[in-house]
């Protein structure tokens, strides 16, 4: 009787920290991308205490952002097509139509403002060299509604943005955040489980003490 309980108790104690269940998304929305519950309270990159810039690459709170060509940090056209602000990373419409965010810890979300994109973007988040998800910015063009594009996915370590024709857009407020495993609810599934194996044990108790 004794081991039983003691199992059961092992069941309850794997159902409780049971890795939290993550299910993959895109983030889309308008206003700012901390809107959104999967990046509520993330850290912000806002590029403000960049000012202006032009680099091989660039590391802001963990994040390392490259291209294929210079990334470029500027304040034209400041608080338009979804920027917010005095700066943003931009491209002035001579590339990269490619850019790469590096994580230095693997990120559960991230996403960011985009905008005066006239053509569809693809947006690709990996862990190490598999491909987890994959999301098509639509254009933005003219808006400045705050339109946010991005993805949540247990453990990206980075993530491709590529055009196929050369477009002038802009990026800000870039969005990143960890998962908060205690405000993740455990699968249903494993509550199942060690429901279904405690009813087990508590009839082959019962067997046993009959025999008894």
């Amino acid at each position: 009787m004794k081991k039983s309980l003691s199992l059961g108790s092992l069941v309850i104690t794997a159902a409780l920290t049971f890795p939290a269940f993550v299910t993959a998304a895109p983030i889309l929305g308008q206003g700012l991308p901390t809107d959104n519950v999967n990046l509520a309270g993330g850290t912000v990159i806002d590029f403000e205490s960049t000012g202006v810039a032009n680099v091989p690459s660039l590391s802001i709170s963990g994040v390392t952002f490259t291209g294929n060509t210079n990334i470029e940090v500027d304040s034209d056209f400041a608080g338009n097509y979804n920027t917010r602000g005095t700066f943003h990373m931009t491209n002035h419409g001579r590339g990269p139509d490619s850019f790469r965010f590096d994580f230095d810890a693997p990120v559960d979300a991230f996403a960011f403002l985009w905008g005066a994109a006239d053509y569809d973007w693809t947006l690709s988040a990996f862990n190490g060299d598999t491909l987890l998800e994959t999301l098509i910015l639509s254009p933005t063009r003219g808006s400045n509604l705050g339109d946010y594009f991005g993805i949540a996915h247990a453990g990206m370590t980075h993530a491709i943005l590529t055009g196929d024709v050369i477009d002038y857009v802009f990026i800000d407020n870039f969005t990143v955040k960890s998962a908060d495993v205690s405000a993740v609810p455990v699968p249903a599934a494993v509550w199942l489980f060690g429901s279904g194996l405690m009813g087990l044990l508590g009839f082959n108790r019962k067997r046993a003490q009959s025999a008894a």
